[in-house]
């Protein structure tokens, strides 16, 4: 009976020590694939709105409405929507010809070309689409008026990636009706 039990005990204890061997081999690969999937992403930048008649003269050629994202640097949501959301759409060749990406800094000190030439601060660049916090995303046509409801803050991360690319086509859509007529 003392040898069956050992029998029984051996194989417990060889059944437990492959579960825990698979589980940290699994876990292993999987941080290595998240490792080296971040590092084989080429590098993007998310550049300044720092001249919006710069950008409307390309969208405009484009036919393709310009995203602005309102942004602070110590803003973690900021950070996740443009690690998570913009940089992947900056690498994604489809984006090309849907849609122009701008970052503007509330807390930068520089100021910037709005859309009708005239330097100004980041802040009443910000009052001009009403915003109130960070992120913001707001889309407009090339001559800076606004072409969907802005996207504030990420109130569902798993439905974000969707929001965004259905107000980039709507506004797409605005604008290629427009060029239309």
């Amino acid at each position: 009976m003392f040898a069956l039990n050992t029998k029984k005990l051996k194989y417990v204890l060889f059944i437990a020590i492959s579960c825990v061997s698979l589980v940290w081999v699994v876990n292993s690969q999987a941080e290595n694939t998240s490792r080296q999937s971040n590092s084989d992403l080429p590098h993007v930048v998310l550049e300044q709105g720092s001249n919006f008649v710069k950008d409307a003269k390309t969208a405009d050629n484009k036919q393709v409405p310009i995203l602005v994202m309102f942004s602070m640097n110590h803003c973690p949501y900021c950070v996740e929507v443009e690690e998570d959301y913009l940089k992947p759409m900056l690498r994604n060749k489809e984006y090309e010809d849907k849609v122009i990406i701008r970052k503007v800094r509330l807390d930068g000190t520089d100021d910037m070309i709005n859309f009708a030439g005239k330097e100004i601060d980041p802040n009443d660049f910000s009052d001009a689409y009403s915003v109130s916090m960070v992120p913001t995303i707001v889309l407009v046509d090339a001559n800076g008026k606004q072409l969907a409801p802005s996207i504030i803050g990420i109130t569902n991360a798993h439905y974000y990636s969707d929001e965004l690319d259905k107000s980039i086509d709507k506004s797409l859509q605005r604008i290629r009706d427009v060029a239309k007529r």
